[in-house]
């Protein structure tokens, strides 16, 4: 049968907006886990029979975030709101820039993105298939529990406030929600990551600003993208959706865009939600154990035809229809003398045969 979410009149909207202030307490992340690498976790699941017969609010009441340990030192901040980036009922996790202070004096404030980990806010229906319902209080542990452990992850291995967003911790915070004549407390997760002032190259594309750069800017901008995706793999971290959308090209400070083409930008790989860390795995190894040079982006995306979808009106049109063209970049961008920089290739790779 059919399922469609309940009416839900207790469900208040989405309350992530500016001038939310709200204090935020540190917080111990549970150890990452959901899907086939990290296991199930210690979060009990809801059963089906359930999530159709509930509404969900009294879902995201029943089954709160999962509790860890206390920080041996917690910290109080002040979070308030400065602008929207992703604030949307439904969307998953939400997106805010934000003013952080700390609530000691003569400590500076500061700017940060919150990643906002709210159950009543991810998409009840399952987003494959509508018709069933999902567990969204598991979805939003999950999906903080992988992406505060890859930051920190990142940041043991020194690629956050590089390749990736600098990580300002993991945090907690208490909501109020009105359940019939009753205010009762939820708590909600949230990790604070570097703002990055620029655009993705997903957004450039669509707004037909990446044409405004040249062909080998724009290629030279890519190779970065796949070399630097090839060091995380080195250092036991798999992004796992290395896509336009989730790459951020920030310049200097007051540089004028028209001087933009002639630097360029840092390149930052955002969005770990799915991400896996080698060594907290069930299994615990690396494909990469034992390497001492990362593995050469040719022999990582040689047959990968999935870049070519995901970086679409940033590569050339040409290479979709022929992508011997993108083999051939490819060999020539990390071949050659560039080949001393990654790991010898461990098979003879056959170019693409293109029939006119």
């Amino acid at each position: 049968m059919d399922w469609r979410p309940p009416a839900d009149p207790d469900k208040p909207v989405c309350p992530y907006r500016r001038n939310f202030t709200v204090d935020i307490k540190s917080h111990t992340p549970a150890a990452p886990f959901g899907g086939r690498d990290y296991g199930s976790g210690t979060r009990a699941v809801v059963p089906p029979q359930t999530l159709q017969s509930i509404k969900q609010t009294e879902l995201v009441i029943r089954n709160p975030p999962l509790r860890t340990a206390d920080p041996p030192a917690p910290r109080i901040l002040k979070l308030s709101i400065t602008e929207e980036l992703a604030v949307v009922d439904g969307r998953g996790a939400q997106l805010a820039v934000c003013t952080i202070a700390p609530k000691v004096a003569g400590q500076a404030t500061f700017q940060a993105v919150a990643k906002i980990y709210d159950p009543l806010y991810y998409s009840f229906p399952n987003k494959d298939v509508p018709s069933a319902p999902c567990d969204v209080t598991r979805d939003a542990d999950i999906d903080y529990s992988r992406e505060a452990a890859a930051y920190e992850h990142l940041q043991r291995i020194g690629q956050a406030g590089l390749f990736a967003p600098k990580y300002f911790g993991s945090w907690t915070f208490t909501i109020p929600i009105q359940i019939g004549e009753t205010t009762q407390q939820r708590s909600v997760r949230l990790v604070l990551i570097e703002n990055l002032p620029g655009p993705s190259i997903r957004e450039l594309c669509l707004t037909s600003r990446a044409a405004t750069f040249d062909e080998a800017y724009r290629l030279e901008i890519l190779a970065r993208v796949l070399d630097g995706n090839a060091k995380l793999l080195l250092k036991g971290i798999n992004q796992r959706d290395l896509a336009s959308r989730n790459v951020i090209l920030v310049h200097p400070p007051n540089i004028q865009p028209a001087a933009q083409q002639q630097t360029f930008p840092r390149v930052v790989l955002i969005d770990y939600n799915i991400s896996i860390i080698y060594e907290q795995t069930r299994r615990k190894i690396s494909p990469f154990n034992g390497a001492t040079l990362p593995p050469n982006p040719v022999e990582l995306y040689w047959n990968n035809t999935q870049i070519l979808m995901q970086f679409r009106g940033w590569i050339p049109a040409e290479w979709e229809d022929n992508p011997r063209l993108y083999q051939e970049w490819l060999s020539n961008r990390f071949g050659g003398k560039n080949m001393a920089s990654y790991a010898p290739l461990r098979a003879k790779l056959e170019f693409y045969k293109w029939v006119a």
